[in-house]
């Protein structure tokens, strides 16, 4: 299996706009129950009894509560819940934040020794960061054997995070165009009949889009695309706004939104949303993100407990339940997409190389943009 790539700041924070209503019954956290035992169903895999114990010693020393800052997390409700039908003393809250305002949270709470988060959930190049700062607290999960049993490039350096769910992006188009003839390969989007009418997040920061054109630099026509992109006059999104082009699709603005996450397309599509959901024949972009337990912690048995459950059959099923893969090897795919090895995705970019890849790409990106 290939390397896989990291999400980095450029993550929605929630879902806008018209995707708005496709979470809006949950909330933000998992309700309460008054049962103190671990469900007798819960599929928790061999290390079962393990977690059992690591649940009743969380409760028993009154932290029954998960705190997790990252850019999906407030949008990650069928996980809580799942969690929560396993352990159901323990209520996951997600707290939506990305890039420099989540950075700015775990530096302020790491000053202050005024903790809130348990959990930083987030791409490789924020985790590589908050790792160096000293933020985190190496942790490796009970439920995962050795870092061969998950895709590879899902252990952090010092075991300060891992890699829990990966998810694929594509191509989104309006189900009420037909008009517009759906692009199979980035090639495509070099031909005038999608002068604007391109979305894309914007790639002269670091986020999703300069990570795509990080990997495509490295095909043989990949540096064509963003002059293209240029020529067509794309419009672009804020990078820390990533559900801005699928929107943008939605509601007819544009005809064609760029990188954009399955997961995403699934909660607008639930919502009601005229979209539809493309993969390119070759070079598709996936991205990987990663827990890792904040240091100073106020509940470190309780997210050390939902660390381990992510690596479980039942983490899994929840993790496609939501639309993305879970790192464990040969785990069940999301429904509508293929077995992810089967996937043509980008060239790779190891682990240690990739703030230098993406800060590349963000120059080379300034060169038609600006910024």
């Amino acid at each position: 299996m290939r390397i896989r790539k990291p999400l980095i700041a450029g993550v929605t924070v929630g879902l806008t706009a018209v995707l708005a209503t496709a979470c809006s019954s949950s909330g933000s956290s998992t309700p309460a129950s008054s049962s103190t035992n671990a469900a007798s169903a819960a599929d928790l895999g061999p290390q079962a009894a393990a977690l059992k114990a690591l649940y009743s010693k969380a409760v028993a020393a009154g932290q029954t509560s998960v705190v997790i800052y990252g850019p999906s997390s407030g949008s990650d409700q069928q996980e809580y819940a799942a969690f929560k039908a396993d352990f159901p003393k323990i209520t996951v809250t997600g707290v939506p934040v990305v890039g420099p305002p989540m950075d700015a949270k775990l530096s302020a709470e790491a000053s202050s020794g005024k903790h809130i988060g348990d959990i930083a959930y987030t791409g490789s190049t924020d985790m590589l960061q908050y790792g160096q700062e000293g933020w985190l607290t190496p942790f490796t999960p009970v439920t995962v054997a050795s870092s061969s049993a998950l895709a590879p490039a899902s252990v952090g350096p010092d075991n300060d995070f891992y890699g829990v769910t990966t998810s694929v992006s594509g191509v989104i188009t309006n189900s009420n165009n037909s008009s517009l003839a759906v692009p199979k390969t980035w090639s495509d989007l070099e031909s005038p009949a999608y002068k604007d009418k391109i979305a894309m997040l914007d790639p002269t920061a670091v986020g999703e889009m300069a990570d795509i054109f990080a990997h495509l630099a490295l095909t043989p026509s990949g540096t064509k695309v963003e002059a293209a992109l240029k020529s067509n006059d794309a419009q672009i999104f804020p990078a820390t706004s990533i559900t801005g082009p699928l929107t943008a699709v939605a509601q007819g603005a544009k005809g064609v939104g760029l990188g954009q996450s399955y997961p995403f397309y699934l909660a607008a599509k639930a919502s009601g949303a005229p979209v539809k959901f493309t993969l390119l024949t070759a070079d598709n972009y996936d991205t990987t993100l990663y827990d890792g337990i904040i240091k100073g912690a106020p509940d470190p048995l309780a997210a050390e407990l939902y660390e381990d459950w992510m690596f479980t059959p039942d983490g899994a099923k929840a993790i496609a339940a939501e639309g993305s893969y879970s790192t464990v090897n040969g785990a069940v795919a999301p429904q509508g997409l293929p077995a992810l090895s089967s996937i043509p995705m980008e060239p790779t970019i190891p682990l240690t190389q990739i703030i230098t890849a993406d800060n590349n790409a963000v120059t080379a990106a300034k060169q038609y943009w600006g910024g």
